[in-house]
């Protein structure tokens, strides 16, 4: 079990920091970054496993990051208090800024205990400094066993932050015109539905073949749903994925395939189901053109059939995981009427 504590209102008292919890602000945020703050020697010790942590790179087919850390230097570091994303990173024996905070956090006898013994590492605070606000206090008794921790606990690292930005994209993405009229037709017509974004549009129908493709443009992006009644779990496997994938781009896109460069196609979850996963790149000769894909495919017990969710990204000279990103937030909406609350 991983062991953290909530340390609300520590770190509101401590006088180096001259900030008024009464008075918070809103925070603010360049996405993808990730702020760290550490005295500078700590830094230079742990910014290789940090990086590893939370610079996880994504082929689009360039080299995409799914966050970025930013180093706070002393010059920025009360600009960076109303940061969205903060890590804190230092050790019982840090004497800087960082240290000295650090310290006031594990003032506590029982606290500091834990530490010292390698029971605590991590604490998690939000609205600290700013409003949305989520900061991540890593701390141990030195550096060497500070980098043990957070190289044993990666992931779960990872999911603090990543968890919380699908939630606040979640949030964002459908403040303004959803297409609910839509989603409403979608169900009735289908028996599932996804949450549209406002400036999706129905790109094809093809309701006897199970086929219906979304799509968004400048820069283009779509997702389909394929479905298949009677279907079963023996086309769980990469290789059938990928033949039915290829048929689809042939069929309905001109020519689409997939790329077997950077192609993985795990067995895993997708909404609770399991579900064979596929990653990679998408390419098109004849039209000179391709990017990154993502596919679901998974069986439904309820509805007895075989869904495959994919989308897709063509962004010529752009960052493709920021849209990449989004249409997987559309992605995990998706749900059958059997899931659909009264």
């Amino acid at each position: 079990m991983k062991k953290y504590w909530m340390v609300t209102g520590v770190l509101a008292i401590v006088s180096a920091m001259a900030l008024s919890c009464s008075m918070k602000k809103n925070s603010w945020w360049q996405e993808p970054v990730i702020g760290v703050m550490a005295d500078s020697t700590d830094w230079q010790a742990l910014q290789g496993d940090l990086r590893t942590t939370y610079e996880r790179v994504v082929r689009t087919p360039q080299a995409e990051k799914t966050f970025k850390l930013r180093y706070v230097t002393e010059d920025d570091f009360m600009r960076y208090t109303r940061f969205k994303y903060l890590v804190l990173a230092a050790t019982l024996e840090s004497t800087g800024r960082v240290g000295k905070i650090v310290q006031r956090v594990c003032s506590d006898p029982v606290v500091r205990q834990g530490v010292e013994n390698g029971e605590h590492y991590m604490f998690i605070e939000r609205d600290q400094w700013s409003r949305d606000q989520l900061m991540l206090i890593l701390v141990s008794k030195d550096i060497p066993t500070l980098k043990k921790k957070i190289a044993d606990n990666r992931t779960f690292l990872y999911n603090i932050f990543d968890s919380d930005f699908k939630e606040y994209l979640l949030k964002t993405m459908y403040k303004k015109r959803e297409k609910k009229d839509i989603e409403k037709d979608l169900l009735i017509k289908y028996g599932w539905n996804f949450r549209v974004q406002h400036d999706y549009f129905l790109a094809q129908e093809f309701p006897d073949e199970g086929f219906v493709w979304f799509r968004r443009l400048y820069p283009e992006r779509w997702i389909f749903v394929r479905w298949i009644d009677g279907g079963d779990t023996t086309n769980l496997d990469s290789w059938w994925v990928i033949k039915e994938r290829n048929r689809i781009g042939s069929q309905y896109y001109g020519g689409d395939r997939v790329a077997e460069k950077y192609l993985f196609s795990p067995r895993s979850t997708f909404l609770g189901r399991p579900a064979q996963v596929t990653t990679g790149l998408w390419e098109n000769d004849a039209k000179v053109a391709g990017g990154p894909f993502r596919n679901y495919t998974f069986y439904d017990a309820l509805s007895k059939r075989l869904y495959m969710i994919d989308i897709a990204v063509f962004a010529p000279g752009e960052d493709k995981l920021p849209y990449l990103r989004r249409l997987d937030i559309m992605a995990h909406t998706f749900k059958t009427i059997f899931e659909m609350e009264d």
